[in-house]
């Protein structure tokens, strides 16, 4: 199962930038078609095959993992801010876009340099599993989970106050979705507990937040749509 998921995802997410592409021609809500298009990416850099390839291009040297970190840090910079406009939650806009989140985010980025270059990242492996871990790849490994998890703290209450609210059930089950995915990001925090002969479950809650999330923001966009257009019928 752990194999063909990460395949299911990446097709459900270019799917999904897919329909958003007529849209995104047309200039209307562009952010949305470029998290996806991102979302694509990641995954795309996270399977064996596509990683392989394009890390041997790259030296060998597992850059494309860095490269794969920068890219998550963009796509959930993109979406915390636009998730936290889309339910008007201005305290959390501020905490990803401000003073504070940018902080966070510099930080991060140049921490994930930094321990990238002090650590022996030769021999291409997917995830940098084939490699000997230490406290610097640890650590590596650590940063690329904590700002998802950041940008997830900031816009888990927003959207709960969607799903336990009074707004219509295709927009509640969708938010719920969404809710479900970053709340799985904060699962992986915790990663470093899960035992070795259970390493099979990182894969399993990190796709599953990925398609939890993607799907959730489908459903947002979908029922926000269909709502316009009902509210044109009515009008």
């Amino acid at each position: 199962m752990t194999a063909v998921l990460p395949w299911v995802t990446l097709i459900i997410c270019l799917a999904i930038t897919a329909a958003r592409l007529p849209s995104a021609l047309r200039g209307e809500n562009r952010v949305v078609f470029y998290i996806f298009a991102l979302m694509s990416l990641d995954i795309l850099l996270s399977i064996e095959g596509p990683y392989l390839a394009i890390d041997s291009w790259l030296g060998g040297m597992n850059v494309a993992n860095l490269l794969l970190r920068f890219l998550l840090y963009g796509t959930f910079l993109l979406m915390g801010i636009k998730i936290a406009t889309g339910f008007g939650s201005d305290s959390a806009a501020k905490a990803i876009r401000g003073p504070l989140g940018l902080t966070v985010l510099s930080i991060t980025a140049a921490l994930t340099i930094y321990f990238f270059v002090i650590t022996d990242t030769r021999g291409s492996a997917v995830g940098m599993t084939g490699l000997t871990w230490g406290p610097s790849l640890e650590a590596y490994a650590a940063l690329g989970r904590f700002y998802p998890g950041f940008v997830s703290v900031c816009l888990l209450p927003a959207i709960w106050r969607t799903v336990a609210g009074r707004a219509p059930l295709l927009l509640r089950g969708a938010s719920a979705l969404l809710f479900l995915g970053l709340t799985l990001l904060l699962v992986s925090q915790f990663f470093p507990l899960i035992p070795a002969v259970h390493l099979w479950l990182r894969s399993l809650i990190n796709y599953s937040a990925v398609l939890a999330t993607a799907i959730g923001l489908a459903g947002i966009w979908f029922s926000k749509a269909y709502a316009r257009r009902k509210a044109r019928r009515t009008a």
